[in-house]
């Protein structure tokens, strides 16, 4: 699914919310190989938000075509009826593939008017269809015709403040199904499900996406070869921010075995360590060295078995130093 994921995904060291891990969104599709949430009701409400300013992320938003288009055409304005969006995207990189989960305010009748409204039309923007979710029941389901994407983008409003987009059909029946059926979602990868859990379920930004192999590179070479090795042994990492008074920072993997999860928890404690000295060596007059300073005398590293974990905070007083 074409949705700009390098782009908010960047927007995850600008800002993690006060929350539990625990439960993932009951419309998650079994499939859930990378995912992506980006809470905006959070992040523009917060104190710690307003005082990064809301310019970036209103104008980051702004440039994400695909989302866009479609609550365009729902009826909904992302800055004013959008709380939270979520993407869940398989392995493949078909157009068709992968959800969209958008929490807000919208208007299922509105939309039941422009599809009765394009129904004798040559070419209808807006489509209906009768989605059967078993037992005799059905939901509506619209078939969208945006201008300038690849296909159309099929969505359902599951209720007032849920609405979801695919490019493929089966991918929002299914969603639909799983919610009804009140089940807790049962992703084909444990491992991704696994940091999605351990990631608290509040989260400012949240991205989780699976590790590999580092790429080869003559820079690269040079890093010494326990913790190249240690790197490659990350299978799933997921991270996020939350924002409240104080930005909080998150960072959660799993690792291919405890040993290697070990190796990895103790090399990222010493190599913070590091990091704290060679920055106060450098001294304090650079005010982005004087930021990471502040962020890396909060840095925790923790986990157990073959999980890692690394916490980080910022507090509103240092974001407000660094403002002036």
């Amino acid at each position: 699914m074409p949705v700009r994921l390098a782009l908010l995904a960047s927007l995850v060291f600008l800002a993690p919310a006060v929350g539990r891990a625990g439960d993932i969104d009951p419309y998650l599709p079994a499939d859930t190989d990378s995912y992506l949430s980006v809470n905006l009701k959070q992040i523009l409400s917060s104190k710690a938000g307003k005082k990064l300013g809301d310019d970036a992320l209103k104008s980051a938003i702004a440039a994400l075509d695909e989302p866009n288009a479609i609550l365009k055409e729902v009826g909904a304005d992302p800055l004013k009826d959008l709380e939270q969006i979520q993407v869940s995207s398989p392995k493949s990189a078909e157009a068709d593939r992968g959800l969209m989960i958008f929490t807000g305010t919208f208007d299922a009748d509105a939309l039941k008017k422009k599809a009765d409204d394009d129904k004798d039309a040559a070419e209808p923007k807006v489509k209906a269809h009768k989605a059967p979710l078993g037992n005799k029941e059905f939901h509506a389901v619209y078939e969208l015709n945006v201008a300038g994407l690849d296909g159309p983008r099929f969505v359902a409003v599951a209720d007032n403040k849920t609405l979801l987009a695919s490019g493929g059909k089966d991918y929002v029946i299914d969603a639909l199904k799983q919610a009804r059926s009140k089940k807790k979602p049962a992703l084909k990868d444990k491992q991704v499900q696994a940091v999605l859990e351990k990631l608290d379920s509040k989260l400012g930004i949240a991205v989780v996406t699976r590790g590999g192999a580092l790429p080869k590179s003559d820079l690269l070479d040079l890093v010494p070869k326990n913790i190249r090795d240690a790197l490659d042994s990350v299978e799933v990492i997921g991270g996020g921010a939350a924002f409240s008074n104080e930005i909080r920072f998150d960072l959660v993997g799993t690792c291919k075995t405890a040993e290697d999860a070990a190796t990895l928890r103790d090399l990222s404690s010493k190599g913070i360590a590091l990091i704290q000295v060679g920055v106060k060596f450098l001294g304090n007059d650079n005010k982005y060295l004087g930021l990471l300073s502040e962020v890396l005398d909060t840095a925790k590293v923790g986990g157990k078995d073959k999980l890692v974990t690394l916490t980080a905070k910022l507090s509103a007083d240092v974001l407000d130093d660094f403002g002036k």
